[in-house]
């Protein structure tokens, strides 16, 4: 593999220990560690979460960032906050929580969210992004894009998208995508192929982002990228 100068990670099915969990694995954050203070590679979170969890997994794991929250909207770099989008899906979130409470429950994180708000599903997902895009459309607001992660229904605005925020992320940072590997498990981490980055799949990613991969990892979720990291070090250690 040519040299890489960053690596930008989604969180959620990704550098958790299994899709559904919210449990990081530690094992890959030492890893990761390694590469950002040892070896001087940018190590990027480009997350659906919100602001305050972003910054504070980047502070406490020791890394930097820059980072990219709710899907593209917010970048987090040097303490300072940098607004992405220009719409907000407030409105269209409280008009889903308000009509369509029996089938989605609001993430606690939406009182600390801008632009991208998270819903959990009580029902079958695909059913609920149908019911939310034709409320939605009830009120004039088809203009919100509607999405699921395999964690929450995500509601957007039209601009919002992890290839802006990574895009964003890299210019700041000074890092030429060329040099960059971004992974992921979600069909929303097909947009980071948006930022003309190596895009990468965990083992058991959705069918969207496997078929748009670069690369498919041999293994699910943390492991994927546990055993992606150490196949680079490994090369690091031989140079």
């Amino acid at each position: 593999m040519e040299k890489l100068c960053g690596l930008a990670l989604d969180i959620d099915g990704t550098i958790t220990v299994k899709r559904g969990s919210f449990v990081i694995d530690l094992d890959l954050v030492m890893l990761l560690r390694r590469l950002e203070w040892e070896h001087g590679l940018t190590v990027m979170f480009v997350t659906g979460n919100a602001l305050p969890v972003t910054a504070a997994l980047g502070r406490y794991f020791g890394l930097p960032g820059p980072h990219v929250a709710e899907n593209g909207c917010i970048l987090f770099y040097n303490e300072e906050v940098r607004n992405v989008c220009e719409r907000s899906a407030g409105e269209a979130a409280s008009i889903v929580e308000r009509e369509l409470s029996e089938i989605l429950a609001p993430s606690w994180q939406n009182r600390y969210r801008h632009y991208d708000f998270a819903f959990r599903s009580r029902i079958d997902p695909a059913e609920a992004v149908k019911h939310v895009k034709k409320v939605l459309e009830k009120h004039g607001m088809d203009w919100v894009k509607v999405s699921y992660s395999g964690y929450a229904v995500h509601l957007r605005p039209p601009e919002a998208s992890k290839g802006l925020g990574l895009r964003r992320a890299l210019e700041l940072k000074g890092l030429d995508a060329s040099c960059v590997v971004a992974i992921g498990d979600s069909v929303m981490d097909v947009e980071m192929r948006d930022a003309s980055v190596r895009l990468m799949a965990v083992a058991d990613a959705d069918r969207e982002l496997v078929e748009a991969a670069d690369h498919v990892l041999s293994r699910p979720s943390s492991a994927g990228v546990l055993e992606f990291i150490r196949s680079l070090l490994s090369g690091k250690e031989k140079d």
